[in-house]
């Protein structure tokens, strides 16, 4: 009888991590494409500067009115200020036509969201975010804050 001994090569490792990566893309973008775009109706107030001076809470969307993933983020805004009882302090900046701002705040890239206690950032949510992931997050933030 021969022993057949399965040894694992770094080659292995390679294909799997091949595989995880391509996998989480096509799930990603299938889920993406699946999220609405903001209505031209909106709650958040665009701001050309941030001048927060009180000690609340505040969600500063940094965006790009022309970038349809950003619009997608901006339907799960508009969805999470219409479903909240208590009101949101939700704002906007569109880097496009507010580069300063982007730059002054170091945002890496659009969309991104910014979470002041007065005029102090305490976090950045980056990227494409589901609307149960970003209710969660707030809902963190307030006991947080």
């Amino acid at each position: 009888m021969s022993k057949h001994v399965f040894k694992l090569d770094p080659w292995h490792f390679v294909i799997a991590i091949a595989i995880f990566y391509i996998l989480t893309t096509v799930v990603a973008e299938v889920k993406v494409k699946q999220m609405p775009l903001a209505s031209v109706n909106t709650n958040l107030i665009e701001l050309e500067e941030i001048e927060l001076n009180n000690e609340e809470l505040y969600f500063v969307f940094f965006h790009d009115s022309n970038s349809e993933l950003c619009e997608k983020v901006r339907f799960n805004i508009e969805k999470l200020i219409e479903s909240n009882q208590e009101p949101l302090s939700f704002y906007a900046i569109d880097v496009s036509k507010n580069p300063g701002s982007f730059y002054e705040y170091n945002v890496s890239g659009v969309p991104n969201i910014l979470v002041f206690k007065g005029n102090k950032e305490i976090k950045r949510i980056m990227g494409v975010i589901s609307y149960e992931n970003l209710t969660s997050i707030v809902q963190r933030m307030r006991k947080y804050a």
